[in-house]
């Protein structure tokens, strides 16, 4: 159900990936070839509130495996048909039509791990910083909430308002030109995003009650206190966690090495090597959609030492050259 992966997916009729976290410019269809194979895509003008990106895919391309990875932003992935199996948090999942799936920030999770060939799914991915301002408005308290349901078997109204945040993208990209369209556009976008967000923070999170138990909780303590120091310390440009070898992980863990590595994979679902990585690659889609830093500053601020080793990476972790992915985040689409 998710979109990026160090194995990307693309949907037969070409997906829709709306990008919402950049200034608009040109108008634009891009085509090009992902692990081989051939992408289309339409993209999106930025919303009102900036820090969201949609996907929408289609067909039988759309169920390419994806191997273990996470996102640094929220997902909701909506299921308009077909049917899915993928695992979150260790488990194996199954979602068929009118289901959702919700995983938090840095959770990680597989795509496709089997799907049918009519599969078609709506992905929302959200920037933290968003669901952090959605929520302080509404609790006023200045914290990140976590989804505390995987699956959501039915929820037509969160499936209507995904859809209805779509069309609106939809019709922004039909009249671009239009009078006034611009600004009623942009209020319409910022009223979608925000009905989505608020609906889903408060049926299937503890945004209302911190006592709820998020499903990206770490179950053992030791893997989790392993956990919880990669992501201050990665989050940290000051950190020195690049440098983390396994013997230190392990000691923090309080485990053997040995143990510590099979615990770890078991619990989190890829070894410490992998999480770091991508804790980095996604530190470096963060700066790439937010800033314009200059992309051997955003490799060197993701602890690659030169441009070609770091754009290889990249390119695993998201389908796309940080120069592509980049510039997928300013173009607008041109009408369907």
């Amino acid at each position: 159900m998710v979109a990026t992966g160090e194995r990307s997916r693309t949907a037969a009729h070409g997906p829709v990936r709306v990008d919402s976290t950049r200034p608009p410019s040109r108008s634009s269809t891009t085509s090009e070839r992902v692990d081989g194979r051939p992408r289309s895509e339409r993209r999106s003008p930025p919303s009102g509130p900036r820090g969201f990106r949609l996907f929408h895919a289609r067909g039988a391309q759309s169920a390419v495996p994806l191997v273990p990875h996470f996102h640094d932003e929220y997902v909701i992935c909506v299921q308009l048909s077909g049917h899915e199996a993928c695992h979150v948090a260790g488990k194996l999942y199954e979602f068929d039509a009118g289901e959702l799936v919700l995983i938090n920030p840095h959770q990680v999770h597989t795509g496709n791990t089997r799907g049918s060939e009519d599969i078609e799914y709506i992905s929302l991915y959200v920037e933290r910083d968003l669901v952090r301002a959605i929520a302080k408005e509404r609790t006023g308290e200045d914290r990140d909430p976590e989804f505390t349901s995987i699956k959501v078997a039915c929820a037509p109204a969160l499936t209507r308002r995904v859809r209805a945040l779509l069309s609106a993208q939809a019709r922004d990209g039909d009249e671009p030109e239009a009078a006034g369209a611009g600004t009623d556009h942009a209020l319409e976008r910022d009223a979608a995003i925000t009905s989505v967000i608020a609906h889903a923070l408060t049926r299937f999170s503890n945004l209302h009650d911190p006592r709820l138990r998020s499903t990206n909780r770490v179950a053992q303590r030791p893997i989790a206190r392993v956990v919880e120091y990669l992501r201050e310390h990665e989050l940290d440009p000051r950190s020195s966690a690049r440098g983390t070898s396994l013997d230190e992980l392990a000691t923090i863990a309080g485990l053997s090495k040995y143990h510590f590595l099979r615990q770890f994979s078991r619990v989190v679902g890829m070894t410490p090597g992998a999480y770091l990585r991508s804790l980095r690659m996604c530190r470096a889609a963060r700066l790439l959609r937010t800033t314009r830093d200059p992309i051997a500053e955003v490799a060197r601020a993701s602890g690659f030492t030169d441009h070609a080793s770091f754009s290889r990476a990249f390119r695993r972790h998201a389908g796309l050259s940080p120069r592509q992915y980049r510039g997928a985040a300013r173009r607008r689409p041109t009408s369907a």
